[in-house]
């Protein structure tokens, strides 16, 4: 008879080799899932720790550089980690991100004034508008529909998000053809066109609490003061791994 410390030795090996190929198949599955959200990105990171249940994982972190998402929000960089995810096992196998449930989830993105500028043009067809910050302002000069017409347009305004899924813009001051437009008209306009992301068609619907405007980009996340703890599970937020 073996003596107990050669079984649970052997025992312990067995599981070692066994426990790897069955993770990386797991891994691959989420992988293939999340690059059907996160479309044509230039880089796609994730780790995936597997649950004891079907379609169930512990912790899903991902990052993903210049991508593209569901809605045509295109994102320079964006961290996700999903805690307590349960994924729909005939839906992974497919290939299809479908999320039946999570316990925790967070989401940090870094958004380029020039990726807004094509996001914008998306929603209202026909408008171009060139935007860029200052002082914490989003600023933008350009031509859009309105009124039945293409107008020149000068914008100044402020990112918002209020907890939920949504994100919405703000204006603070609003010249069409070269007149400022009066504030119960600029309410209207913003009724129209808000909220300006909704993530309505997203597997997760993440709570969004900060909005930062920067010289160069706009980064929004569900973590207050933007602050980015999940970015350490592929590297500093800022740069691109």
């Amino acid at each position: 008879m073996r003596p107990w410390p050669v079984v649970i030795l052997s025992l312990v090996a067995v599981l070692a080799l066994c426990g790897s190929p069955v993770a990386s198949a797991d891994e691959a599955l989420v992988r293939q899932a999340v690059a059907s959200f996160f479309r044509e990105a230039r880089v796609l990171r994730v780790e995936a720790v597997p649950d004891l249940y079907e379609g169930g994982y512990a912790r899903v972190s991902v990052y993903a550089s210049r991508a593209t998402l569901s809605d045509g929000f295109r994102v320079d960089e964006a961290w996700v980690r999903l805690v307590g995810a349960s994924f729909n096992p005939q839906a992974l196998r497919r290939g299809q991100f479908q999320v039946d449930g999570v316990r925790d989830s967070a989401l940090h993105m870094r958004v380029s004034f020039e990726n807004l500028e094509q996001y914008f043009s998306q929603l209202a067809p026909g408008q171009r508008v060139r935007l860029w910050s200052d002082r914490g302002y989003v600023c933008g000069r350009g031509v859009v529909p309105l009124w039945g017409a293409q107008l020149p347009v000068e914008l100044r305004g402020t990112f918002a998000v209020e907890g939920g899924p949504e994100m919405y813009f703000r204006l603070d001051r609003l010249r069409v053809n070269g007149f400022p437009v009066p504030e119960p008209v600029v309410r209207e306009l913003e009724r129209r066109f808000n909220p300006v992301l909704t993530q309505r068609d997203w597997p997760v619907r993440f709570k969004l609490r900060a909005v930062v405007v920067n010289s160069q980009d706009v980064v929004v996340s569900s973590q207050p003061g933007a602050s980015c703890r999940i970015c350490a599970d592929f590297g500093p937020a800022g740069s691109a791994p």
